[in-house]
């Protein structure tokens, strides 16, 4: 058996960008496909890696801002015709990610919303998601049956919300286990991304060895805990003095401080997790030619001893790192 990481998508931010896809990873371990992320064009880029469809066992949705959950119905939708194999139909793709928080942050003079959308469920979690995305289908869902031999549409998907909470007053985080058959143990704590309750991160470990998620967070240090000695950590990265340098100042830069991690400071996260390889995602500027790759990896570098990697749409690792 071998555990490959593929990297589908590295953009950050809602906007779309040409020549980077929203931000999106799969892991393949042995025959099981599991994917972390949804974001832009996720379901394509998961064909273009050369990925089936009637493997994918489970999506890992880290927060739901629309970059990360975007293409999420497409990941559900497009290939529910052929998620059957010659028992019949396949089980449910699992979706697991944030359970609610219970209640909306409260905003300032300087961001705020003016509506809230479904006051009645303003802050839905994970499985909220999913049944909305089944509703706004069902037209979909009920009619294609009629047309073409489709698998029940009441065994597509299955969600489970993770109660994971930020801990209080610097008190370290315990993993809560999300998984653990036997080929795959996942693990999830909160990490702090601005406004958003609970933003996740998550570890896999395998027979092959360990990836861990960061997903978007600032510094932090349960992260810092939970990717202790991995081989990879694939971590969100931004450019804050970019950002300024093209007119975001003031409190806009202050917030964007509270939501990413700096490229100065990812690479002392990889130190202190003494991790193999740091591999870069979720850009931010995410334009492609806004920095270059070399440039993105050597700053990063500059205070990390082991490897760092500028991730690109495509790349794939294969663990242990030695043999990919």
């Amino acid at each position: 058996m071998t555990t490959e990481l593929v990297l589908l998508g590295t953009a950050g931010a809602p906007m779309p960008v040409a020549g980077r896809g929203g931000i999106a990873s799969a892991l393949v371990v042995g025959d099981r496909v599991f994917v972390i992320d949804c974001g832009r064009g996720a379901p394509s880029a998961f064909v273009d890696a050369g990925l089936d469809f009637r493997r994918l066992e489970a999506v890992f949705i880290t927060h739901l801002h629309a970059d990360h959950v975007g293409d999420l119905p497409g990941m559900l939708l497009y290939p529910w015709g052929v998620r059957t194999g010659p028992h019949g139909p396949l089980p449910p793709i699992q979706v697991h990610g944030p359970a609610p928080p219970g209640a909306l942050p409260n905003g300032d003079a300087s961001f705020h919303r003016d509506t809230t959308i479904e006051p009645e469920r303003a802050a839905p979690g994970t499985a909220d998601l999913v049944q909305s995305i089944l509703a706004g289908y069902a037209y979909h869902l009920n009619v294609m049956p009629l047309d073409a031999r489709m698998p029940d549409a009441g065994g597509l998907v299955r969600a489970i919300d993770i109660p994971v909470r930020a801990s209080a007053d610097g008190e370290a985080q315990q993993p809560v286990v999300v998984v653990d058959d036997g080929g795959v143990r996942v693990t999830a704590i909160a990490v702090t991304h601005g406004h958003v309750m609970p933003a996740l991160a998550y570890r896999f470990d395998t027979a092959d060895g360990s990836v861990v998620f960061s997903g978007d967070t600032t510094v932090n240090d349960d992260l810092i805990a939970l990717a202790q000695e991995a081989d990879i950590l694939v971590h969100c990265v931004a450019d804050l003095g970019y950002l300024e340098r093209h007119g975001t100042t003031g409190a806009e830069l202050e917030r964007m401080a509270g939501l990413h991690t700096d490229v100065t400071q990812v690479g002392g996260v990889a130190e202190r997790a003494r991790v193999n390889e740091l591999i870069l995602t979720h850009y931010l500027p995410a334009e492609p030619g806004a920095i270059g790759d070399a440039e993105w990896a050597a700053r990063a570098a500059a205070t990390f001893a082991g490897r760092t990697t500028a991730g690109r749409d495509g790349l794939r690792r294969v663990l242990p790192r030695t043999a990919g």
